[in-house]
């Protein structure tokens, strides 16, 4: 069967799941999940943003992990989907500065979500998923499922989880304003399987009563508390990975070199 959404369709949608103005939202979404959009990628950002009105902030995660041999925040694309490319091209739209996981938002909170970045660890407690789950704000999956809910990744950064190597990835950013190009750091990933993720995780916060579920098209949503994630993620991590055997993976000799 075939789905045919408007604005409109997804606006009600979310506010049947309890969100609306004023709301801090991190969304993560498939646009062809949800079937024909009138409007495409650009009418799921509107609808975004008439949702949460003037006072809120929509985020999405603008990626590249490791792609880019030197990040620009300006031209270097966003691999998470269409949806969150036309909202990193929107004017008024602002993007943190990190090699590898940047986010961009737009909204009140926008300036103070996207900040400081660069110096922190990629998913730290004052990353733009950390300070967005501290001020309340909801993660939205559109048409995905939990193995891209990045809040959890906040949570194992807190945990000082043993499998993740925090700032050992070496990178390269393009200053904004000066062009100079400057050493970064960002996260160098697990070799192995990881205990937590996703479905121990989903299994943890819905026997806590933690995910709304709905239907928007063919696009099933689920919603919940950011917090809630980095908490859940948080107590398994100090519940599971002190037996766990997996460890970050060995960085190639190439990628000190990569520019």
């Amino acid at each position: 069967m075939g789905y045919y959404v408007t604005r409109c369709r997804i606006v009600q949608g979310l506010r049947e799941l309890g969100l609306g103005e004023g709301d801090v939202l991190q969304v993560h979404g498939s646009l062809s999940s949800f079937g024909y959009v009138e409007g495409g990628a650009d009418a799921v950002v509107d609808a975004l943003l008439e949702l949460v009105g003037p006072d809120g902030t929509v985020m999405v995660p603008t990626f590249n992990h490791h792609a880019a041999r030197v990040f620009d925040i300006d031209e270097t694309p966003s691999v998470n989907g269409i949806i969150t490319e036309a909202l990193r091209k929107r004017p008024g739209a602002r993007r943190s500065l990190h090699p590898t996981h940047p986010y961009a938002a737009i909204g009140k909170e926008a300036e103070e979500l996207t900040s400081e970045h660069l110096n922190l660890r990629t998913f730290d407690v004052r990353s733009p998923l950390g300070k967005l789950a501290e001020k309340g704000g909801y993660v939205v999956l559109l048409g995905v499922g939990m193995d891209v809910n990045t809040a959890a990744h906040v949570g194992e950064t807190m945990a000082e989880v043993p499998c993740l190597g925090f700032r050992r990835l070496p990178c390269w950013v393009r200053m904004p304003g000066t062009g100079r190009i400057v050493r970064a750091w960002s996260v160098l990933w697990r070799d192995g399987p990881c205990r937590i993720e996703w479905e121990p995780l989903e299994r943890r916060m819905r026997e806590g009563g933690l995910i709304r579920d709905g239907r928007i098209g063919g696009a099933e949503v689920h919603v919940m508390k950011a917090m809630d994630v980095v908490r859940t993620a948080y107590e398994m991590a100090l519940e599971l990975c002190p037996t766990c055997p997996t460890r970050p993976r060995k960085l190639r000799e190439d990628v000190w070199l990569r520019r």
